[in-house]
């Protein structure tokens, strides 16, 4: 299964499949929108998208106070480049289904483009085939190209946006979405010069601008047409016309102010390289790089297309929307809709990033540098915060302020510190890459880990993080979370290996990193002494570890007394109400135990799951696949194959109905995840690789590869576990508790 394909024209799929059908490269992104039915413009999402391009905007509070922030970024909405009317002997195409036969729309993840096509009647009965085509290109990423292709007995007109009159989508009654702040963007420039089209437009407050240089080619039965462009008001029609046959190729080169201070030269640079490209050039240069993707990061399902199909889909997505320079990273609805504004989270280290360490690590690179490139804007937040020291990452942001106005379930999420630390770490287990972390990684995790001095002390001879929120939103400011108080420990250990084994590696630029951020031996010998003595709740009588130390003092949440259409309870019930209950949004605690599985014993881990999963809603798309993946660790398989089957098809059948507003990034990793450290086992620690298959549900099996210290390894897990060693030196991987050097293939025999 290579591709998604939909033959439903209801008008109640249309958001959603926008959001299906969306196409991505990483930096410009489009979600999949009619060309041709403007009359459907008021039910849909028309959105196109730049990774990392922002507007600031004010944040209004009722009563504010000290630290809160004044502004955050926002996503704008960019020119309309999709806009293409069609006139068939002078009647416009009216997309009715009464009109429309044969009608198909795939996105296909080899050849990496959408296509989308059908039968047309008119008025007076006569039909037309109409194709459209659309490719975000992966091997240049300014680069967004369309095809409308028309077969018709008659005359035929294509009329071709580009249009500045663009705003954002809001929606005042979810807080998932943004409200107000709908028009971001002001225009600056449009115009025709050498038959291209022009249109730069500039945010107000930021005063970035952004441009599009679109250029087009028109084709009657194969020989080239002129075409004519006129000015009109915000937008440039360009018209092409023709009988029998028409194509209209339509070449888009986006560039912004944030990555070149030369928009227009680097623009027509682009342009000029790919002017005399076909759309079939360019699906072969797609293809290509897809190849090599694909060849490195698929999972391969036995048993079951509909996974196959889900897996496929959820790594295409990822790898449209994920940022591959260090201004962008991956937001929780990439490319794919408006939903949180464009804004990253601390998704990208626990879900998106450990999928692309397997495989990617180029990419994943790109994802740490990120952070590295805001770890200024986190040292300045952390000052606001009133620390003396050190840097506090955002809740979530863009351009690396902070822009979440409720600091309960935002800033107070200081594991965000310790997350984005346990992602370089994973970087460092993967590649042992010690100059990477001398020039970036290292920096970032000794300033993080200063916060944790800074807001934890000593009691009773143990180490404690006070008022805090963990993943869990529906707990806030709490004492000691677990999962904050267990990364934390985490993060201030590697903080300490760190500052040996980087001294030891090259004592002279080490020296030169310690002066620059004024770090000391006694700094990091506290860090040590805060991680061994860290306090971390239990609870003797449950055997579990305790959510923090109030949480299981609280009363259960009355389930039986909320009624389905009150679910999600962050759209029908204050917060006060929620954060007086024990009840979860996600996975917190459970969360924490697959993380850092040796700081609980099995036991433990699953009295855990068994306590925490009945008092958890789900209202996070964060939480099924985390619960699928303990699931596993735990021995119950039956669930973990129904949590993952949760996961792999949330956004292909909607089933948290917001899909419209993109798609959930971090379930789509999850739910791969879910394959690899949930049913395979995989883990990587300090001491090497492991890995523990089981084969759940109607699975007959799976196949992956893993990247680790410069070697590749195919696993293969069907009746019996085949691991292969497809380049590098030998590597050893324990399998079920065993140790096993792989020099080439081995086959083990895999447990029931």
């Amino acid at each position: 299964m290579w591709h998604l394909k939909s033959n439903d024209l209801r008008n109640e799929r249309l958001l959603l499949e926008e959001s299906l059908f969306s196409i991505g490269n990483g930096y410009i992104g489009t979600r999949g929108c009619f060309e041709e039915a403007p009359e459907l413009v008021s039910k849909t999402i028309r959105g196109s998208y730049i990774n990392g391009y922002y507007e600031r905007i004010p944040i209004l509070y009722g009563e504010s106070a000290y630290g809160f922030p004044a502004m955050q970024d926002k996503q704008p909405r960019i020119m309309d480049t999709q806009t293409s009317l069609i006139f068939l002997d002078g009647e416009a195409i009216v997309f009715e289904e009464a009109r429309i036969r044969d009608y198909y729309r795939i996105l296909d993840f080899k050849k990496g483009f959408a296509e989308r096509g059908y039968i047309y009647t008119t008025t007076t009965g006569k039909q037309a085939k109409i194709v459209f085509k659309r490719l975000a290109s992966f091997v240049d990423k300014n680069l967004l190209s369309y095809e409308i292709n028309v077969n018709y007995d008659g005359n035929i007109e294509i009329a071709s946006f580009l249009d500045s009159d663009v705003c954002n989508h809001s929606d005042a009654n979810d807080p998932r979405v943004a409200s107000g702040h709908e028009r971001l963007l002001k225009l600056e420039k449009l115009y025709i010069e050498n038959d291209l089209a022009f249109c730069e437009m500039k945010t107000h407050t930021t005063q970035i601008p952004v441009l599009a240089v679109v250029g087009y080619k028109a084709e009657v039965e194969g020989i080239s047409s002129l075409l004519e462009h006129k000015l009109e008001a915000a937008k440039i029609v360009s018209r092409a016309m023709g009988r029998t046959q028409l194509t209209l190729h339509k070449k888009c080169v986006f560039t912004d102010g944030i990555r070149t201070n030369d928009l227009y030269k680097e623009a027509l640079k682009i342009h000029e390289k790919y002017k005399t490209c076909s759309f079939t050039d360019l699906i072969n240069e797609q293809e290509a790089y897809l190849n090599s993707y694909w060849n490195k990061s698929d999972i391969d399902i036995y048993g079951s297309e509909k996974i196959q199909e889900a897996i496929r889909f959820q790594l295409y997505h990822l790898l449209q929307s994920v940022g591959k320079d260090k201004i962008s990273n991956i937001s929780a609805k990439g490319l794919s809709g408006e939903g949180y504004e464009g804004h990253y989270f601390w998704d990208t280290e626990i879900y998106v990033l450990p999928l692309f360490q397997l495989t990617q690590p180029e990419i994943a690179k790109q994802l740490l540098l990120y952070r590295y490139h805001i770890l200024p804007s986190a040292k300045q937040r952390a000052k606001e915060l009133g620390h003396k020291k050190g840097a506090a990452y955002p809740w979530r942001t863009i351009s690396g302020i902070e822009c979440s106005s409720y600091f309960p379930a935002g800033t107070a999420q200081y594991h965000i510190n310790a997350d984005i630390a346990y992602s370089f770490i994973q970087y460092y287990l993967y590649h042992r890459d010690k100059e990477f972390m001398m020039t970036a990684g290292a920096e970032v995790v000794f300033e993080t880990a200063r916060i944790w001095l800074e807001i934890g002390h000593w009691h009773k001879d143990a180490y404690h993080i006070d008022n805090v929120t963990g993943p869990d939103e529906y707990s806030a400011v709490v004492n000691n979370n677990f999962y904050t108080n267990a990364m934390a420990k985490y993060h201030m250990n590697w903080a300490n290996m760190l500052y040996n084994e980087l001294r030891e590696y090259d004592s002279t630029e080490f020296e030169k990193l310690c002066s620059k951020i004024n770090l000391t031996a006694d700094e990091v010998d506290k860090m040590k002494l805060a991680s061994e003595a860290m306090y971390l709740p239990m609870d003797e009588e449950l055997g579990i570890h305790a959510q923090d130390d109030t949480f299981l003092r609280k009363a259960v949440w009355d389930f039986e007394g909320t009624r389905n259409d009150q679910y999600p309870l962050l759209l029908h019930f204050h917060p006060l109400t929620i954060y007086r209950y024990q009840v979860l949004k996600q996975a917190d605690t459970v969360l924490a135990h697959f993380l850092l599985e040796d700081y609980a014993d099995l036991e433990t881990m699953k009295n855990s799951f068994n306590y925490y999963e009945k008092i958890t809603t789900h209202d996070s798309s964060l939480s099924s696949c985390i619960y699928g993946i303990m699931a596993s660790k735990c021995g119950y398989y039956d669930k973990a194959y129904e949590y993952f089957m949760e996961s792999v098809r949330l956004d292909l059948d909607n089933k948290h109905g917001n899909t419209k507003d993109g798609l959930h990034m971090a379930n789509l990793a999850g739910s791969c995840l879910g394959i690899v450290n949930g049913f395979a086992g995989f883990r990587i620690k300090q001491n090497g690789i492991s890995i523990a298959p089981i084969v759940p549900g109607e699975l007959a099996g799976y196949r992956f590869k893993i990247n680790y210290l410069g070697s590749w390894l195919e696993i293969d897990v069907k009746e019996n576990i085949s691991i292969s060693l497809l380049k590098g030196n030998p590597v050893k991987i324990t399998v079920y508790g065993c140790e096993y050097n792989i020099e080439n293939l081995i086959t083990l025999e895999r447990k029931s």
